[in-house]
């Protein structure tokens, strides 16, 4: 057996944890490859594999246009690319978290761009460019809320009082990005999606013709009961297995999934 973690998110975006907290953590845990894959932020981490004896696949996270659907990246070659257009989206909607805050503040609410840069500095969470998960976590901290679902059916989801909606970019962009610049695409957590089997199959059809190569097979939040489905998948459209916890906070999760060395193998082949 072997133990990897594809899936990783640290206070960069929206985990608890710094890169190196995390890069600790899998090396206590035995992890053999690991990749942080932070929402819509790249950063290449392989200068640290020597430090580690980790090997370290570098990895982002894309929301897509289509409701909860995220792509994950590996091994991007073309760094500038990647970065220049996930820099230009997170720009563009940091100014729809913004409004989003005026309106919440306008209607009462106790939030404000100042108070919000002041929570996500008092938990360690990055706050350079602020986004809609940060205002969420800002909510539920101030009782507005108990989670993130319901932080969106109540507040600031689709068809909400507060909502402003985000830029995003087709999947089918996304995976051309990726490829474009030397990487590796898999689809993130497909039970996400909602999909019956029939459905789903047919969705990384089309997935696959625009150039998708992986599906997750696990994650920490799948059903464990649609795993074998999953690998199903992967073998009937010939797509790489991957694996992730899918971690943000040690309270929630751990680093670390054990699959077998012939997974291992094959990852090793074909992304790194």
């Amino acid at each position: 057996m072997a133990k990897i973690d594809m899936h990783i998110h640290s206070n960069i975006s929206d985990g608890s944890l710094s890169p190196i907290e995390i890069f600790d953590i899998a090396k206590q845990n035995n992890c053999e490859i690991i990749s942080i894959t932070d929402h819509d932020i790249f950063n290449d981490y392989s200068s640290l594999e020597k430090k580690y004896s980790i090997n370290i696949i570098s990895g982002i996270e894309f929301n897509t246009s289509i409701s909860n659907m995220h792509i994950l990246g590996y091994n991007i070659k073309n760094k500038e690319l990647i970065n220049k257009k996930m820099l230009d989206l997170r720009k563009y909607n940091e100014n729809v978290c913004l409004e989003t805050i005026e309106k919440l503040e306008q209607n009462g609410y106790d939030v404000s761009k100042d108070k919000v840069i002041e929570y996500l500095k008092s938990i360690n969470l990055s706050y350079d460019i602020l986004d809609k998960r940060k205002l969420v976590k800002y909510l539920i901290y101030k009782g507005y809320s108990n989670n993130v679902l319901e932080t969106y059916n109540k507040l600031i989801g689709k068809n909400q009082k507060f909502y402003v909606p985000n830029k995003k970019i087709s999947s089918k962009e996304v995976i051309e990005l990726v490829k474009e610049c030397g990487g590796f695409s898999s689809l993130a957590h497909p039970n996400t999606l909602q999909l019956s089997n029939d459905n789903l199959f047919l969705e990384l059809q089309k997935l696959k013709e625009y150039g998708l190569e992986g599906i997750e097979v696990i994650n920490g939040n799948n059903q464990k009961n649609k795993i074998q489905f999953y690998k199903y998948l992967a073998q009937k459209l010939e797509l790489l297995e991957t694996y992730g916890s899918d971690f943000h906070e040690p309270k929630h999760n751990k680093i670390g999934i054990d699959i077998s060395e012939i997974q291992k193998e094959k990852i090793l082949k074909k992304i790194i």
